[in-house]
């Protein structure tokens, strides 16, 4: 047989080939190893934070037990748990910041009764009233813990826009309302030594979320701002919270379950990280789901999260159809 004349030799052009399809081939592999690494990490750290660190590990509150904590939303869910929660860990002095004041009043008297605390309320909106009156209120007070829960939520989830009213209130609130408390605090906190601050986010904050726009949007901020403040202040750590699903008002659930928490179990666990981690969602439970976010890039996941919100509304839905039902029937029967 003639042999193959050189120029017909394809022999050099494949082997030319051969490294770069195999690169090509192996890239996947990386990349699939790499967010595999990611979540395995993430998952250690949760374990060591959430699991081994409270066996030998407490957080120093002592430091803090003659000086005012102040706390935001604290007559009712995550608020009113870290409330109970640190007078339980031997704090006395409190600042309670609400617009209810029926509800302020239950947590004062309960706070006096049970644990002998000396407590203040202060009635503000946070979606309203002049922020000029708080600030100088704060500004005489030697504050050494801050908890900053103050928040609302929405009756629907909803496109941004279709509810132009209940965008604004919780931009203004969860995002400016509570930003600006926190420059509140701060002049205060570092003239008298500085301080711990807790930050109740979320972890829709974390990404941006369809139906959630002004929600997700606002817990972003104060993601963001958290840890700006926590590197400004040398004397004033800054904890930021992501909590997933916690049982409040606010997303309208009653109880805990597989994936939503209670606030008391929530805030038990949250109150032990502090001084280990500056950013977390507070709990073992919601630290696992939000493994999600590293085994996944947000290109993909972002679509997989989906069914989950429209679930979520669709479950919204029925309970305010049910409500107006329960409603419309007691009105007949007065009637």
């Amino acid at each position: 047989m003639a042999p193959v004349p050189a120029a017909l030799d394809s022999t050099p052009f494949m082997d030319s080939l051969h490294r770069p399809l195999l690169m090509l081939a192996v890239i996947p592999f990386v990349y699939i190893g790499y967010r595999f690494c990611r979540t395995i990490i993430a998952l250690t750290k949760a374990i060591f934070i959430y699991v081994i660190a409270p066996l030998f590990y407490k957080p120093n509150l002592s430091q803090y037990v003659n000086r005012w904590t102040v706390v935001t939303g604290g007559t009712d869910g995550i608020g009113k748990a870290y409330v109970t929660e640190l007078a339980k860990r031997g704090l006395r002095k409190f600042v309670l910041i609400g617009r209810n004041p029926t509800k302020l009043s239950d947590v004062k008297t309960f706070l006096e009764l049970t644990y002998g605390c000396r407590v203040k309320t202060y009635l503000f909106d946070f979606s309203k009233d002049d922020f000029a009156p708080l600030r100088e209120y704060l500004s005489e007070i030697d504050i050494g813990f801050v908890v900053n829960s103050v928040g609302v939520g929405r009756e629907n989830l909803e496109r941004y826009g279709d509810n132009p009213e209940a965008d604004q209130q919780i931009l203004r609130v969860n995002g400016l309302g509570a930003a600006e408390f926190l420059s509140m605090v701060l002049p205060p906190m570092e003239r008298c030594g500085g301080g711990q601050i807790v930050v109740l986010s979320s972890s829709q904050g974390i990404k941006p979320i369809p139906l959630l726009a002004a929600y997700s949007s606002a817990k972003s901020v104060l993601v963001f701002l958290s840890e700006a403040i926590d590197r400004e202040y040398r004397t004033i750590s800054v904890q930021c919270l992501t909590p997933a699903l916690v049982a409040t008002k606010m997303v309208y659930y009653e109880k805990g379950s597989t994936f939503v928490v209670t606030p008391e179990n929530f805030v038990k666990e949250a109150v032990n990280t502090i001084g280990l981690t500056k950013k977390t969602s507070g709990c073992f439970n919601h630290e696992i789901q939000m493994l999600v976010y590293h085994l996944f890039p947000w290109t993909i996941l972002k679509y997989l999260l989906m069914p989950i919100y429209y679930h979520h509304r669709k479950r919204m839905d029925k309970i305010h159809a049910k409500a107006k039902h329960q409603l419309i029937a007691r009105s007949s029967a007065k009637a």
